[in-house]
């Protein structure tokens, strides 16, 4: 399968190990919740090993929806009192992940845009479902916001990002504060995110099973976030379903080889219709999560500095 298409020779040992690991698991969809997140909290380990050294990486307490969270902070520059700020929500399909997930990443990132970055903790699946991590993320924005002061930030300065189902929290909690009425947010940071659960489009097809997450995977990750299939055509669910006018500027990127690789296009297309500015980056030979892999992966540190520049010039 992998002949028929371009794959990034550095990201080719990760595709083996990957494989390894699921040829030596049962299928995500036999095992209990618990054992995902510990399979997952172990894989994330290895990613986030010898992250960069930079001036502030602090935990700090973010009231969400359902109470006191747990953030970190990060900013390559150091101590400061009005920063461009970046509230982050981190992947793994609605049900996994935590503030060590993309950890490495995220200092990269800091590093790259010079913003400083909130990692929020949200809450998870299918303990809370859809749409109470989302109003999890919007409370954190808005607490994040009412109390830049006490974070150093800039409140007309800041944006909202995530990675893949993170990056789905960030879309919504951006179209949830304009129907709000609130357009103060400054931009918006997407990495292979899953936008729409309803639509069947051709990278479905052709990077299942053989490229890492799979069709049945995410099937898996929309039945426990979701738990009425009706709700997934709800615009905050799917929120390439939603009206995407007057949303603030937006950098999307896809993986080449991602079965979500065609939710980044559509959502990109639509945006640029509805006459949002949009920097759309597509990564050929790259699987979903490949930002993760900045440590042996060229491609992936391209794509952090890119998206880095995009946030820095957006919050200046």
């Amino acid at each position: 399968m992998t002949d028929d298409f371009f794959v990034d020779p550095e990201i080719k040992p990760s595709l083996e190990r990957m494989r390894a690991r699921m040829a030596s698991r049962p299928p995500m969809t036999s095992v209990d919740i618990a054992v995902i997140r510990e399979r997952a909290q172990e894989d994330f380990v290895s990613l986030n090993q010898n992250p960069a050294d930079i001036q502030l990486v602090k935990d700090v307490d973010v009231d969400g929806a359902y109470g006191s969270r747990k953030a970190r902070v990060y900013d390559a520059i150091g101590v400061r009192n009005d920063a461009p700020g970046l509230v982050y929500f981190h992947g793994g399909g609605w049900i996994v992940g935590d503030l060590d997930t993309e950890d490495a990443k995220l200092r990269r990132l800091a590093i790259a845009s010079g913003v400083r970055i909130i990692s929020y903790d949200y809450i998870l699946a299918p303990e809370h479902q859809f749409p109470k991590p989302l109003d999890d993320c919007f409370a954190a924005v808005n607490f994040v916001r009412e109390n830049a002061n006490t974070f150093g930030i800039d409140p007309m300065r800041l944006s909202v990002g995530g990675a893949s189902a993170g990056a789905n929290l960030a879309l919504s909690t951006a179209i949830k504060l304009r129907d709000k009425k609130q357009s103060w947010l400054r931009f918006m940071l997407l990495f292979y995110g899953t936008f729409d659960m309803v639509s069947s489009p051709p990278s479905r097809t052709l990077f299942d099973k053989d490229f890492g997450i799979t069709t049945e995977a995410m099937e898996l990750f929309f039945s426990l976030y979701v738990k009425d299939k009706g709700q997934r055509s709800h615009p905050l669910a799917s929120p390439f379903l939603a009206d995407l006018s007057d949303l603030p500027p937006a950098f999307i990127n896809a993986a080449g080889l991602d079965i979500l690789r065609d939710d980044s296009r559509a959502l990109a297309k639509k945006m640029q219709k509805s006459g949002i500015q949009v920097q759309y980056e597509d990564v050929p030979g790259v699987t979903h999560g490949f930002t993760l892999l900045a440590h042996e992966v060229r491609a992936a540190r391209r794509i952090i500095e890119t998206a880095g520049q995009a946030l820095r010039s957006a919050s200046i």
